[in-house]
């Protein structure tokens, strides 16, 4: 289903960005010509009828030309290769914190059903999944950094690391190259930078995955076998980690499948905040500037991300539970 499913976001896109204004404003500026401008707009099929402008762009992205990305000054698939690496890592980090902390507070939570550490961690999940991202994003600067001085004011990583960063040429995950290099002061720089915005974007999903995760405890320590390995006298941490916890993960991990899709899309918010120089603060750069190219790319990623993290999540499904069967 991952084909249907792409053909049919890239076609709503792709009329969305149509809709919205001139797709050749991304490859025309104030010194071109009249001739020159008729040039791009017969190169790139502007002037022919929008579903004829879908095909021929639809036949780009399969040639992986997916359009000049007027904002970022490169061919959008260049564009998508240098911000991916600073998105990718970002939402790593985030995913390990929501899936750590939210598992971790989640089971606590139903195994001390109606105490005061549920009572805390319910209305922590409830203020969790209320706070907008920029809003808490721009506390956490507000504290850490312009009065505490705790936390950097934004970027990947700290001026005096710039001809080091340079220099490298890895993977573009900062915190896999400056071990690499062997540079441990450049990698605790890195995750200076690293920890506030992957707090800021990893709450919402903490509180998202703790509410489930409770949920589904709660309900399975119910079930029959688990007072059947309680009354064979195994100890209680026996009981929840081997016995309970596998089988409340089943839902649980739907719900991290798809937050991880989110935390890549939610970070254009986060990457604006902090000035993180990845997919989302490009993204939201292109949108002011109605690049459509880097619109219709940034949109068609995120979306074969999400399909492919679902498809992820029905194979993690099998091996959590061995009454499901792949096909």
């Amino acid at each position: 289903m991952i084909i249907p499913v792409l053909i049919g976001v890239s076609i709503i896109i792709f009329t969305l960005t149509r809709l919205a204004g001139d797709p050749a404003a991304a490859y025309i500026n104030e010194k071109m010509t009249a001739s020159q401008i008729a040039d791009v707009y017969e190169k790139y099929h502007f002037n022919e009828p929008p579903y004829v402008q879908y095909f021929y762009w639809l036949s780009g992205i399969v040639n992986m030309d997916w359009g000049w990305s007027k904002t970022a000054g490169m061919p959008v698939t260049d564009a998508i290769t240098y911000y991916l690496p600073a998105t990718f890592e970002l939402a790593l980090a985030s995913i390990v914190l929501a899936v750590g902390i939210g598992i971790a507070l989640g089971t606590a939570s139903a195994v001390k059903k109606n105490k005061p550490f549920d009572h805390t961690t319910r209305v922590v999940s409830l203020v969790g999944v209320s706070i907008p991202v920029f809003w808490l994003g721009l506390l956490l600067l507000l504290l850490f950094y312009s009065n505490l001085h705790w936390a950097p004011k934004g970027g990947r990583y700290s001026d005096s690391f710039i001809s080091a960063v340079s220099a490298q040429s890895g993977t573009g995950f900062l915190t896999i190259d400056s071990l690499l290099m062997g540079n441990l002061n450049l990698f605790a720089d890195v995750l200076w930078h690293l920890a506030l915005p992957a707090v800021t974007l990893s709450f919402a999903s903490i509180a998202l995955i703790l509410r489930m995760q409770r949920n589904s405890m709660l309900e399975v320590l119910q079930l029959d076998y688990v007072k059947t390995a309680r009354a064979k006298g195994l100890p209680e941490n026996v009981v929840i980690k081997r016995h309970a916890r596998k089988n409340a993960l089943i839902p649980t991990t739907t719900v991290v499948g798809l937050a991880f899709g989110a935390l890549l899309s939610g970070a254009v918010l986060t990457e604006s905040i902090f000035s993180w120089p990845g997919l989302g603060r490009w993204s939201a750069r292109s949108i002011l500037r109605m690049d459509t190219a880097s619109i219709l790319g940034f949109c068609l990623l995120i979306a074969f991300i999400y399909v492919i993290a679902n498809l992820v999540v029905d194979i993690m499904y099998a091996y959590l539970d061995p009454r499901v069967k792949l096909g």
